[in-house]
């Protein structure tokens, strides 16, 4: 664990339980305040980011896909805030802080974060692709992916049982994960809506976490979310061939909210793939 990492301890009715969440490193707070004062500069922002070697090679390593539409990746901090702005490193920032942050010597971790960065991956050409439908950032779509599903590592770590069915003779897999929350009376999703919020996401980011495993029934920027997450996944199992048991209840919502419709649908992923992987 990084020695700046720090827990605070959550609990939530629907819990029945205790949880500690890792608290964001100090250059998260950092660069969020820089957002707020006018007369940051740009050197010294990019000092900051500079004193965390990995994250800086994440984020130059993420800033290549092609989803940010870079001619070509920056070869320098000061760049690449440049380029995107300093909102959207931040945001990238944390989505790659909380990979450091939940994380342990099982090979589950690095299993569930391959999955994570590839759902992500989908969830923001989604946004991008779909912008002026979804008017959602990609980057906002990027980060709620890689929380979307975070409440089942901590829980993990909480709960020695909850990793036995993600285990098989040949690697981990994907099980239902609602059925473990009810099977050890807790709620992953709750776990990654504390988190977000601890975290300090974007308040309809939060919402989209707690509520991705519900169909849509509202009307606003969450449930936007919540449909590109549902999308995402959806794609990631199919491409992944994976069990995809959720979608078709969730579908013809999720499809309306992101305005694709039942016959593009095909195609459309094909695109979604492309733009991730392209």
């Amino acid at each position: 664990m990084p020695k700046h990492q720090q827990h605070q301890q959550f609990s939530d009715p629907k819990l029945r339980m205790s949880v500690r969440i890792p608290s964001p490193p100090p250059l998260i707070d950092e660069l969020r305040k820089t957002l707020d004062d006018p007369d940051s500069e740009l050197d010294t922002i990019a000092e900051l980011v500079r004193k965390d070697a990995g994250i800086t090679a994440s984020l130059y390593k993420t800033l290549a896909k092609p989803v940010y539409g870079l001619r070509k990746p920056p070869e320098t901090i000061a760049q690449a805030v440049s380029l995107v702005g300093l909102r959207v490193i931040t945001d990238l920032i944390g989505g790659l802080g909380i990979q450091t942050a939940i994380y342990g010597d099982s090979p589950f971790y690095p299993w569930f974060w391959e999955r994570a960065n590839e759902i992500a991956g989908y969830a923001s050409a989604i946004a991008l692709r779909q912008r002026m439908v979804c008017n959602v950032f990609p980057e906002h779509a990027h980060l709620a992916s890689l929380f979307v599903d975070c409440g089942v590592p901590i829980l993990i770590q909480h709960i020695e049982k909850y990793e036995y069915p993600f285990i098989t003779a040949n690697g981990y897999i994907w099980p239902d994960v609602v059925a473990e929350d009810q099977r050890h009376d807790t709620d992953h999703a709750v776990v990654g809506y504390l988190a977000a919020k601890h975290w300090r996401l974007p308040g309809y980011v939060c919402d989209a976490i707690r509520r991705h495993h519900e169909p849509i029934n509202i009307n606003d920027k969450a449930a936007t979310m919540v449909a590109i997450l549902q999308t995402a996944i959806h794609i990631y199992n199919v491409n992944a061939m994976k069990d995809d048991r959720d979608w078709p209840g969730f579908r013809p919502k999720a499809l309306n909210e992101i305005g694709v419709s039942e016959d593009g649908l095909k195609e459309f992923e094909e695109d979604i793939y492309e733009m991730a992987h392209g």
